[in-house]
């Protein structure tokens, strides 16, 4: 994919029409809560994957596994090369040094040989599949209220083929994403960037919203970060670290009587990141079913 292809697929998908439309639906607020809370762990997920999935580059490997994998070529050292190169890190001894780090944290195994065997493939695991396969029905269901026309998607999920495209369109657009980023540009790197900081702010989000009140919330809000570390499935001292960055960001207000105030900056990037979330993920569960399996 070229930049400029980059560029078409992007600004084809998140016009800021598009964006402007979505977020002024009546229900955008309400939908983008209960995302937000599907981000948190869910009991009948695998707790261990769970955790490696928190984890935006583990997150993010485990989405180009599967797309991978079902590629012409498969998952191989080549492949992996060919998409983390536009990000600086395609040289042979960084690929080499993900390939062995995914086998250890069980996103990917050694597939059976095949052919003549000179070239080591690699497949996703059981457990990735499971808890992907789980995750994005939860979430297409969600954003379903938004965009009706994805229950055709849901009707057809257990269909062979159709998560995998699914997962194939959004490891394509997370490509597009990272050729087309800019850093300048405000953001929500201080979360996305670590452990767990979007699951983290999403229970921020969650816990400061008032019936009927606005989306994102206006605060202030009392944060408990016992309640936030524990729905988010992570330890009192990473929650606070998470939230601290996001203090020194200026987007987190801690307040003299103890709650914690939102920035207008905070509320406008989170607004962005469900409309582009929702509109992301509704054009990949479109492009699930528009080749039908043979």
């Amino acid at each position: 994919m070229t930049r400029e292809e980059a560029h078409d697929l992007v600004m084809g998908v998140l016009s800021q029409p598009e964006l402007d439309r979505v977020q002024g639906l009546p229900n955008f607020g309400e939908v983008s809560l209960r995302a937000m809370d599907g981000w948190a762990p869910h009991a009948e997920d695998s707790q261990s994957m769970t955790r490696t999935l928190r984890d935006i580059g583990h997150y993010m490997a485990g989405v180009w596994a599967i797309q991978l994998n079902q590629s012409p070529g498969g998952l191989t050292h080549a492949s992996l090369s060919e998409i983390v190169g536009p990000m600086g890190m395609g040289s042979r001894t960084r690929v080499h040094a993900m390939l062995v780090y995914l086998q250890f944290v069980g996103l990917i195994r050694p597939a059976p040989k095949g052919g003549d065997g000179r070239l080591r493939h690699y497949e996703p695991t059981a457990g990735l599949i499971t808890l992907f396969r789980a995750r994005f029905r939860r979430e297409l269901t969600i954003i379903a209220d938004l965009m009706p026309d994805l229950t055709q998607t849901l009707a057809r999920w257990n269909e062979p083929g159709v998560f995998e495209r699914l997962i194939s369109a959004h490891g394509r657009f997370m490509s597009a994403g990272f050729m087309t980023y800019d850093p300048k540009a405000s953001n929500l790197d201080v979360f996305s960037h670590r452990n767990g900081g979007l699951i983290i702010l999403g229970q921020v989000m969650v816990a400061a919203h008032r019936a009927k009140g606005p989306f994102p919330p206006t605060g202030p809000t009392v944060v408990n970060l016992s309640e936030i570390a524990r729905r988010s499935g992570v330890s009192r001292a990473q929650a606070r670290g998470v939230l601290k960055a996001g203090e020194s960001k200026g987007f987190l207000v801690p307040l003299p009587d103890g709650s914690t105030g939102f920035s207008p900056e905070l509320r406008h990037n989170i607004e962005h990141l469900m409309a582009a979330y929702t509109l992301s993920l509704g054009w990949c569960a479109r492009e699930a079913i528009r080749i039908r399996p043979n």
